[in-house]
Parts: C-alpha cells; sequence; structure tokens
C-alpha cells in the first residue's frame, strides 16, 4: 500500500506551464483531460507517455470533485526533464490512500495516481485553505524507466483483476 507524504514536487526551470480553472462539474473531468492532451500536443511531448499523464489528471480532478467544494486549479508544466501535473481544491482533508477491497465501488484513484505517474505528493495550500496535490514523469528515457514501466503495468493489473471481481459479484 501507498504512503502520501507532505511533500513538493522536484524543483526545475519551468519550461512551459498553463493553469486552468475547473467549475466543480462533472464537466471538469473531461476539460482536463482536453487541456492535457492538447498541452502536451502543442508542446511536442505527445509521446507514450500521453495516456498515463490524462489518465492521471483526470483521477487528481475526480478526487478533488468528490472530495471538496468550490473552484478547482490544474496546472501542467514542463520543468527541464520533467512534467508535473497538480490540482489544487479548497479542501483541508489531505490525500489518504485506501486499502480497497473486491467489493469496492471506488477507492483506487490514487492507486492508479501511484501506479501510472513516476512521483506524486500534496502539500498544503499557503493560505491554509487546501491543498495541491501533484504528480510528475521523467522525460529522460532510462533503464530504470523500463523498470518502472514494468511495475506499473503489473500493479494495473492489479487493480483491473480487482475491479473484474467486484463487478463479478455485484452481478451475482
Amino acid at each position: 500500500m501507498m504512503t502520501a507524504t507532505e511533500s513538493r514536487p522536484s524543483v526545475g526551470r519551468i519550461l512551459r506551464a498553463i493553469a486552468t480553472l475547473l467549475e466543480p462539474s462533472p464537466e471538469a473531468v473531461s476539460r482536463a483531460r482536453r487541456t492535457v492532451h492538447d498541452a502536451l500536443a502543442a508542446w511536442g511531448l505527445d509521446n507514450n507517455l500521453t495516456d498515463d499523464m490524462v489518465l492521471v489528471a483526470s483521477e487528481l480532478v475526480t478526487n478533488a470533485l468528490q472530495h471538496a467544494s468550490g473552484p478547482i486549479v490544474m496546472v501542467l508544466q514542463q520543468r527541464d526533464e520533467t512534467v508535473l501535473v497538480e490540482v489544487a481544491d479548497v479542501s483541508p482533508a489531505l490525500p489518504v490512500p485506501c486499502r480497497e477491497s473486491a467489493d469496492d465501488e471506488s477507492g483506487r484513484g490514487l492507486a492508479l495516481v501511484e501506479a501510472f505517474s513516476d512521483d506524486w505528493g500534496y502539500r498544503r495550500r499557503g493560505n491554509s485553505r487546501g491543498k495541491w496535490v501533484w504528480c510528475s514523469w521523467s522525460l529522460s528515457p532510462t533503464a530504470t524507466r523500463l523498470t518502472d514501466e514494468l511495475e506499473r503495468r503489473l500493479r494495473l493489473l492489479g487493480l483491473v483483476t480487482q475491479m473484474w471481481l467486484a463487478a463479478s459479484l455485484y452481478k451475482t
């Protein structure tokens, strides 16, 4: 099981950035996905990580919608050889990864965030109202990256298996 820690993302020179204000509505998730996909394509970073980045951004926005009220801010940045997604909401509740069981209908969002990003964490907002939840991906291809990708896919297989079991139990 993963552990959430209060931390800041790795520091790097910001090369490109985009910030989006998302109103708390179901359309916020699809807007976040489009924003990430379109920005990465415009930045020439539309690569094999794009789907992972889009998925994780949508999970962070979904969590903000479920656990907070009020507007959500999503920031996408390229910092040197890293892409960073940050989502801010006004809830003081910190992200708590939960141990889901096969029959749970939800609770896998942060597991997906951990499985499909290289690093993630959170930090409290300076005004004591809410938090930023962030995740990042390295753009540098290395042998370690291939190992990480294999581990990520194996964790996903475990999550998919749990979801399939839950759906099977629900049908009976």
